[in-house]
């Protein structure tokens, strides 16, 4: 009793502000990969960004989905997609991603695959955010076509084929921005860090391509996000 009565004011406003400071502290979290984000569906980007999806998965009666071998892709079943159509969401055009199990999905339409809608994982979470999925793609190719009888060139004509591809992305946590996962996009978010910007500046090509993924993961730790937990 003797000790609290001895606390001046000033000592307490201190104690105070630690406490008050202490709690804050505690409110707000670090993202990383061992970041738990909060179930639900995201409608918009913002949400996603603030941690506060539009729409709670327990809202969602039997809500259920298949992943790829690699834990990546998510896919909705049936009956989820039919839940969703018949709640607030309306349509899966409405989504923009989803949180299960604390880890985020963002939706993407494959290109050149019509109708096909993955819900990628976010690989590397930060300040820049790295995901990956499968495509199709077109790819143009001269053939030339020779005589049977000659074997001597008559004609040449152009053939379209369909290739399998992996389509790397990354994204800016504040924004929402997607674009392309290549050495000049990286260097144009990085900015404003000229120490590891110069780094890249000074590495060879070969270097820069090999490296460019642990240097996005040394920069995301240089520049945390905070969210509140």
């Amino acid at each position: 009793m003797n000790s609290i009565k001895n606390i001046t004011p000033s000592k307490l406003l201190l104690l105070c502000f630690c406490s008050l400071l202490v709690f804050q502290l505690n409110a707000q979290k670090k993202i990383n990969k061992s970041f738990s984000f909060t179930n639900g569906v995201y409608t918009n980007h913002q949400e996603f960004k603030n941690n506060k999806p539009g729409y709670p998965l327990f809202k969602i009666p039997d809500f259920d989905y298949m992943m790829d071998g690699e834990q990546n892709l998510l896919f909705l079943s049936e009956n989820s997609m039919s839940r969703l159509a018949s709640s607030e969401i309306k349509s899966i055009d409405n989504i923009w991603g989803l949180s299960i199990k604390g880890m985020p999905y963002i939706k993407v339409k494959a290109d050149n695959q019509k109708g096909v809608i993955y819900f990628v994982r976010l690989y590397i979470i930060g300040r820049i955010n790295y995901f990956y999925y499968p495509a199709i793609t077109d790819k143009e190719v001269e053939m030339e076509v020779y005589s049977p009888f000659t074997g001597a060139k008559v004609a040449q004509k152009t053939v379209t084929n369909r290739e399998r591809t992996l389509v790397k992305k990354i994204m800016l946590f504040d924004s929402g921005v997607v674009k392309d996962y290549n050495v000049k996009n990286f260097k144009e978010w990085i900015g404003d860090d000229e120490r590891l910007l110069k780094t890249l500046e000074d590495m060879s090509v070969e270097d820069i391509e090999s490296k460019l993924f642990k240097t996005l993961k040394i920069y995301n730790d240089r520049h945390p996000v905070i969210i509140e937990g």
